[in-house]
């Protein structure tokens, strides 16, 4: 885990977030308008460190703190060092999004115990453990706390268009949700999970142009949703407008799934 920190004027008081893969796509949409909202914002990378450079830029323009890290969400030991400097810099968390995630377009019959492992260590695992460690900075917090997690209606119906290792990690996110709302709901810690479907991301850049329309084509709505749309859904989740809400699921899906 590597990264820098740039910084911009805030008052003291400022609620503060941590936002997982935010070098593009869901995950720089949220930062973006936590920025906008006043939230002070540490995003993670795994590969694109300048997409996640410019994600904090165009944070800072808010005149918010921002801090950019390098994030192997497999390994347990640079999740507990991000943890560390959090702690550190920050010394709290008021807000967890847990949205760095990874999504091979592999055939079941090509999937082997190497990839499998790696979809479900970065997706599910990773997810567990960084929100561990977050615990303890949520508790440092005062005012409305929340964590949201990133799943996908591949998680509830199944891997149709996605691969069946990532819907199934998809769905251990959202049985996470439901856990982890129930166990620190004493706490007024709300743990919340939103389930996109099909967006206009990198992820679904991986498609063939063919395949990205009939995709397209099969949403009710009649188009792939954008990265804002999710990040408007997160948002919400995350703000004390959404004060009663936790364990529950917000699907972003243009019409896919309705119930």
């Amino acid at each position: 885990m590597s990264g820098g920190t740039a910084s911009g004027g805030t008052a003291n008081g400022t609620r503060k977030a941590l936002v997982t893969g935010a070098s593009g796509g869901i995950g720089a949409a949220t930062a973006r308008l936590l920025a906008r909202r006043g939230v002070d914002v540490w995003i993670t990378y795994a590969g694109d460190q300048e997409g996640a450079r410019r994600t904090a830029a165009s944070c800072a323009a808010h005149g918010v703190r921002t801090a950019v890290s390098r994030l192997d969400l497999r390994s347990t030991e640079d999740i507990a060092r991000l943890a560390a400097r959090v702690r550190a810099e920050w010394g709290e968390l008021h807000i967890l999004v847990n949205n760095a995630g990874t999504c091979p377009y592999t055939a079941w019959p090509d999937i082997g115990p190497d990839e499998w492992d790696a979809v479900m260590d970065t997706n599910a695992r990773g997810a567990f453990f960084l929100t561990k460690e977050a615990i303890a900075l949520l508790r440092a917090a005062r005012g409305d706390r929340a964590i949201v997690n990133v799943a996908s209606l591949a998680g509830q119906v199944g891997g149709i268009s996605t691969s069946v290792h990532y819907a199934a990690s998809k769905a251990a996110v959202l049985a996470m949700t439901r856990s982890f709302a129930r166990l620190l709901a004493a706490e007024g810690i709300r743990v919340n999970a939103v389930a996109p479907g099909p967006i206009r991301t990198p992820m679904t850049g991986g498609l063939d142009p063919g395949a990205r329309d009939g995709l397209a084509a099969a949403v009710p709505l009649g188009r792939l949703g954008l990265p804002g749309e999710v990040a408007h859904a997160v948002c919400l989740l995350a703000s004390p407008d959404a004060a009663f809400t936790t364990g529950a699921t917000y699907d972003v899906n243009g019409g896919l799934r309705t119930g």
